[in-house]
């Protein structure tokens, strides 16, 4: 979901979310391991999918913040451990009740984002990161009134809900999260000037 959630620098959610087959395919279901080994030849090909995608720029990134995560899982077992770890494990729930309330990012966003860039990461702003947290459930911002909020509560007081699911059905929640993520979306609806930062979705 970071690959998505750095799509924001250019394409809008909706857009984004039109083009997840896309993205999924070009990205090797966002193996990390897979894109780290990408060539830039092969992303940045005249006939290469990845093209109508993103930019040139945008494309290096991804691959070079890829490698970056195979160390962050090297070090903390898994880049789910290493993100959760500067939340205790426990996911922020904004309890907001207008769009305006929602944050382009918050402190802790800004500290993921610091300590990301210090490990070498690139484009991994704190607004972008707060997206990535808002995508991934570590803050829910669902207004209160959205029919996902309290279903994304639900999920946030049971954090080993994925133990022992397998990959295929693994796959088949992160197409969920997607959809819920439209859920998010179409909740969060603001004006045109904060639509792109905040119509608020990881590598995962």
């Amino acid at each position: 979901m970071l690959v998505l959630s750095g799509a924001l620098a250019e394409m809008t959610w909706p857009t984004i979310l039109s083009k997840r087959e896309t993205f999924r395919e070009v990205f090797m279901d966002f193996d990390p391991l897979l894109v780290a080994k990408l060539s830039e030849k092969k992303i940045l090909g005249p006939c290469s999918p990845a093209r109508s995608l993103l930019s040139e720029h945008r494309l290096r990134t991804i691959i070079e913040n890829a490698q970056e995560v195979l160390k962050v899982i090297e070090e903390f077992g898994s880049f789910d451990n290493y993100c959760w770890s500067f939340l205790n494990s426990k996911p922020m729930i904004g309890r907001f009740r207008n769009p305006r309330e929602v944050p382009l990012k918050t402190p802790k966003a800004d500290a993921i984002s610091q300590d990301l860039l210090r490990r070498g990461f690139l484009g991994v702003g704190p607004t972008v990161i707060y997206a990535f947290m808002q995508a991934v459930g570590m803050a829910n911002d669902h207004l209160v009134t959205c029919y996902r909020f309290d279903e994304c509560c639900s999920c946030s007081e049971d954090p080993t809900a994925m133990d022992g699911i397998d990959n295929h059905n693994k796959s088949m929640v992160k197409d969920q999260e997607m959809n819920m993520m439209c859920g998010l979306v179409e909740c969060v609806s603001l004006e045109p000037s904060r639509a792109r930062a905040t119509t608020v979705i990881s590598i995962s």
